[in-house]
């Protein structure tokens, strides 16, 4: 019942204009559990309460006995559009597909923006799935050397072993020049080096190649930038549920109770939107 009401409620959102949904941040957030803590092994068994682990913004370690709250939400309202509860130790990568997929059967999504946590391929297949973009930085860690003659974010190198300059677009190639021809670097060889046109070498990149390591926007320019930036909505979100409602302070037992706890607090939110607009309307009639 409670899944149902926040769901017309989004809908409701999306028709008074409040929730776009154009582009949609994804994020996870810890949910301490009222129940008593059991070994790891043990809370595998039930389903429900178990012990997560994640690395804060600090660099700092911190784990905790519950469920992960999963959320979607539109960049522009802050509002969330789809959630999930959890168990604490499941993977925020294997509920991505299902958030992208649940979010783009409601809105009309361009971007899904998500942080380096998520950098899966499965990630970046469902939001191609859905005819979006996945914005996620890429995770180095324990990562091989990039193919031959590419940067790690997907920018391919001229002979000398410059990065080339990004100069657009067009459908889904990329296209980059020579830098010496932009004025990016001084090439002691020039641009005769590779290329006997006054433009310089061209080089073009199909991206759906590579799903990962290309995206459009390519990854480092201003556009992707501006884009990821938008992530802290989420966390925002995530903030106001614990901070001024009660989404880590469920004082009810097992993941359904705590599911529809979240649905609850989420419903709030919506209602103050809107309850928000219908004044704003009424004062400017």
């Amino acid at each position: 019942m409670a899944k149902r009401l926040f769901e017309d409620l989004v809908t409701r959102c999306q028709q008074e204009g409040i929730i776009e949904g154009s582009n949609v941040a994804i994020d996870s957030a810890a949910l301490r559990a009222y129940e008593k803590k059991q070994p790891k092994r043990k809370s595998e068994q039930t389903g429900n309460a178990n012990w997560g682990a994640k690395i804060d913004s600090f660099g700092n370690k911190i784990t905790w006995f519950g469920y992960k709250i999963h959320l979607a939400v539109d960049t522009k309202s802050e509002l969330p559009i789809a959630l999930e509860v959890t168990p604490a130790h499941v993977n925020d990568g294997e509920m991505a597909p299902g958030l992208i997929e649940k979010t783009a059967s409601r809105t009309s999504t361009r971007f899904f923006i998500l942080d380096a946590g998520y950098d899966q391929m499965k990630v970046y297949e469902a939001a191609r799935n859905v005819k979006a973009q996945a914005i996620i930085p890429l995770n180095l860690r324990g990562e091989k050397e990039p193919p031959a003659g590419m940067t790690s974010n997907g920018t391919p190198c001229c002979s000398m072993g410059y990065a080339m300059t990004y100069w657009g677009v067009d459908g889904d190639m990329h296209k980059f020049r020579c830098p010496h021809a932009t004025g990016k670097v001084d090439c002691p060889l020039g641009m005769a080096a590779c290329s006997s046109s006054n433009y310089g070498m061209v080089v073009k990149v199909n991206a759906k190649d590579d799903l990962r390591r290309y995206s459009i926007p390519h990854r480092d320019t201003k556009r992707w930038k501006e884009l990821y930036n938008e992530r802290t909505s989420v966390e925002r979100c995530n903030s106001r549920l614990k901070t001024y409602l009660t989404a880590d302070a469920a004082h009810v037992r097992g993941i359904q109770k705590v599911t529809t706890h979240q649905y609850l607090n989420a419903i709030v939110l919506l209602a103050s939107a809107l309850a928000v607009s219908h004044h704003s309307k009424r004062a400017a009639a």
